[in-house]
């Protein structure tokens, strides 16, 4: 079976690295079509303001290229000083708004290239990231996010803190690209950089969720992989996994389709 151009890009990424740095210090307006797909796997979608096109068009100009950035935000918790990060970045490089995914992440629309690399430094100086937030890897972990303060919710919680951390990529390329970290090694063997999704990382998103019954507030049986804790007695005594549900499907593949776990 012949690989996809798509896992050709990844495989020679470096492990996500590309030629991201080098398209940003070049400047413009746009990335080159191969680094769009190594972008998505540090949170950032390039795309064009679609309301602008027919002026453009008009005026003899191309398209208006804009960046959405998306940050991860296991169990759906943050601080306020956080949240506020987010609001000002908003105002300050976006369109005035913050938009709240339908998997408890928070959308910045209308991000130009030159701002990208502080936009996305200031998250993470926040203590929130948006690595991993797109891209063919294991995607935010959600969780309840009824804020009862209990032994139950506090393991929760706990869980998809876990997760996050277990599963976010291992590469140094988030840190060196967008936090001027020091560069390392590259000739690393793929099992010490990415000892779990390897130089292709996977081949489609995965998602994963927990749910506190009787709420099935995040729709359990539509993740990858779905916890339910049990708690007899007030304190959690182990988790039942669900596995193999997914909402996605790819146009006109009869294949593909939505299914519950």
């Amino acid at each position: 079976m012949s690989r996809s151009k798509l896992e050709e890009i990844k495989e020679g990424s470096r492990y996500l690295h590309g030629t991201i740095s080098e398209e940003i210090a070049a400047g413009g307006d746009t990335f080159e079509k191969s680094t769009t797909q190594l972008l998505k796997f540090h949170g950032t979608y390039q795309e064009d303001d679609r309301d602008l096109r027919k002026e453009m068009k008009e005026k003899g100009l191309g398209r208006y290229y804009i960046f959405m950035v998306r940050t991860a935000i296991p169990g759906g918790a943050l601080t306020p000083e956080q949240y506020l990060t987010e609001d000002e970045l908003g105002t300050e490089f976006g369109n005035n708004s913050i938009r709240i995914t339908s998997r408890q992440g928070f959308q910045l629309h209308s991000v130009r290239k030159d701002n990208l690399k502080e936009c996305i430094r200031r998250i993470n100086e926040s203590g929130r990231s948006t690595c991993g937030a797109c891209g063919d890897v294991v995607r935010n972990i959600m969780a309840t996010p009824l804020p009862y303060k209990s032994p139950v919710y506090d393991d929760v919680q706990a869980l998809a803190q876990e997760l996050r951390q277990n599963f976010v990529a291992k590469s140094t390329a988030y840190h060196e690209i967008w936090m001027n970290g020091e560069k390392v090694e590259e000739s690393v063997p793929s099992e010490e950089v990415e000892p779990i999704y390897g130089k292709v990382y996977l081949p489609r998103k995965f998602k994963m969720g927990i749910m506190v019954p009787p709420r099935n507030d995040i729709d359990i049986l539509t993740h990858d992989l779905g916890f339910i804790p049990h708690f007899p007695n007030g304190e959690v005594e182990g988790y039942t996994l669900y596995v193999g549900g997914g909402v996605g499907m790819t146009h006109g593949k009869d294949d593909t389709y939505p299914t519950l776990s």
